[in-house]
């Protein structure tokens, strides 16, 4: 049985109405917008690639093992493609408040957890296509090689014909139980299995258990900071906005001024934290900081996709440096530092840790956490590289891929970076009522890298 990682099952206890944990995209292409009937067949010939867009969660009875992936007998196509149109003029304030509607509202658990949306209306002859798929089901990595599976690289490419499905016969219960406690027993035995094998190499056994070590305190202490004005529990609905640049900009920033384009992204978007908390009232001096949690994918190269593959490091923002270039200069020794702490072992250890408890306690843990304030992070920046060639839709070509991705249970705020085919965007996540300014943000990332771009040269 294909299982959820303990990482993924928490996705799903955090599950509730203020708290939906799926990821999205919204895809911009270059019109006419094709039919829903004509969307409808493309999809229907593409699922054999994606067997998880025809499966759902199923508990284990009496929670003595994670849920499993399992086929829905009543999937139904028309049920998760869905059509809906902007108001004119169809810029990006009606486009934006739309996405922001759609985003909002939870994928059914007990369905195939995702949905697409094709919607009209936009100026400029384009239409758009919004894609919700659950945190448990997909990260954002292969959440990009997902983009590859639904568009093509080539304009010409024919609606293929859909091969025949018949679902899979769902496991009983007594199957489901006996699954669960085999796995329960098998997964702490393959972390002893590690150990042992580990045990061979004393010397780097040692190096990887101090970094771990170092890493481990390092998050525990990161994970206790907070900072006001960004963080409250948020409720159900949501504000969504964007800001693009060029990915050659950035690289010729990095080139110019030093450091990797990771640091660059992440000083435009410090840029833009300083906007925002200027606008909001916030008091700021050279020192202030907010501090951002980065998922990092530990997915190996050739890595299957599907389910979370992440790790997270934790990194302060300096907020309170008024100067570009001296921002640059901080976030770069920011990020050495993380680099060196060890923090990213450490939070696999922390997550490994799982394996070792009894998944009715893991679950209940969950549950329990989804309810209480958390004052671990200021906000989630999360940066993912997306396909860096030009791709299509039913011979329409894409221009602009912008990501999304939620809150977290003590997040007003959170930002999403992705490149495509030389572009690079940052989706802005803010609740809808405690984070109104949120495009003060996006325009401030945007102001932030024209002046990294002029100071480049």
């Amino acid at each position: 049985m294909d299982r959820l990682t303990p990482l993924d099952d928490l996705f799903v206890v955090l599950e509730r109405d203020e708290l939906p944990m799926h990821i999205a995209s919204l895809m911009i292409l270059d019109g006419p917008a094709p039919t829903y009937e004509e969307l409808y067949e493309s999809m229907e010939a593409k699922l054999h690639r994606i067997p998880r867009y025809r499966q759902r969660l199923k508990e284990v009875p009496l929670q003595l093992g994670l849920p499993v992936w399992q086929d829905d007998p009543h999937f139904q196509l028309a049920y998760h493609l869905r059509h809906t149109a902007v108001p004119a003029p169809g810029g990006h304030d009606q486009l934006r408040n739309l996405a922001g509607r759609l985003i909002s509202q939870r994928l059914d658990i007990n369905r195939p957890l995702w949905e697409m949306w094709l919607i009209e209306g936009l100026a400029a002859d384009q239409f758009a296509i919004l894609n919700k798929v659950h945190h448990a089901m997909i990260d954002g990595l292969s959440g990009a090689d997902l983009m590859e599976v639904l568009l093509d690289a080539d304009p010409e490419v024919a609606i293929g014909n859909p091969e025949p499905w018949e679902p899979s016969p769902e496991a009983s219960a007594a199957q489901l139980i006996a699954s669960g406690v085999a796995e329960s027993v098998k997964s702490p035995a393959r972390t002893a299995k590690q150990m042992a094998t580990n045990l061979d190499k004393p010397k780097e056994m040692l190096q990887a258990a101090a970094a771990s070590a170092v890493g481990t305190v390092k998050v525990g202490g990161k994970m206790a900071h907070t900072e006001d004005y960004l963080v409250g529990r948020p409720g159900p609905h949501r504000r969504w906005d964007w800001a693009v640049g060029d990915l050659d900009d950035v690289k010729r920033i990095k080139n110019a001024l030093g450091g990797t384009v990771n640091d660059v992204i992440l000083t435009a978007v410090a840029g833009g934290f300083r906007k925002y908390l200027l606008h909001v009232g916030a008091p700021l001096d050279e020192t202030s900081t907010i501090q951002t949690m980065v998922p990092v994918s530990t997915r190996p190269p050739g890595g299957e996709s599907g389910g979370n593959e992440v790790a997270s490091l934790f990194t302060d923002l300096p907020v309170g440096i008024a100067d570009p270039r001296e921002r640059l200069e901080a976030m770069k020794a920011q990020m050495a530092e993380v680099k060196a702490s060890g923090q990213i072992q450490g939070t696999d250890a922390l997550l490994e840790g799982a394996a070792f408890v009894p998944p009715m306690l893991w679950a209940a843990a969950g549950r329990m956490a989804s309810h209480m304030r958390q004052p671990s992070v200021a906000t989630i920046t999360t940066n993912v590289p997306g396909p860096q060639v030009q791709l299509y839709m039913l011979g329409r070509p894409l221009r602009t891929l912008l990501p999304y991705v939620p809150l977290g249970m003590n997040q007003l705020i959170t930002v999403a970076i992705m490149s495509y085919n030389g572009g690079i965007t940052c989706g802005v996540t803010a609740d809808y009522d405690k984070a109104p300014n949120c495009s003060v943000l996006a325009d401030g990332i945007e102001e932030s890298l024209a002046q990294l771009s002029e100071l480049a040269g």
